[in-house]
């Protein structure tokens, strides 16, 4: 399942970026400016289309978008 385009989407609607500046080495609060509301809420986003748990603590832990869309991942094939 490629993940990327659908999660890339998810953020760019959140956070109201760019496409271009959505990349896979991109971090969402230092390189994106997320705040906590936005990561409440792009939590909430993916955990209904998917069907996982992932909290904005998740998402905070993170590293990059890479690395997000490797926990969705693991979630989803748990």
């Amino acid at each position: 399942m490629e993940l990327f385009p659908e999660i890339k989407t998810m953020i760019e609607k959140t956070l109201a970026v760019d496409s271009e500046a959505v990349t896979q080495d991109a971090d969402l609060q230092f390189d994106l400016g997320a705040d906590s509301l936005a990561l409440l809420t792009l939590s909430i986003a993916i955990s209904e289309k998917y069907g996982i748990e992932l909290l904005a603590d998740d998402i905070i832990e993170t590293e990059n978008i890479g690395e997000l869309i490797s926990l969705v991942e693991s979630r989803i094939n748990a």
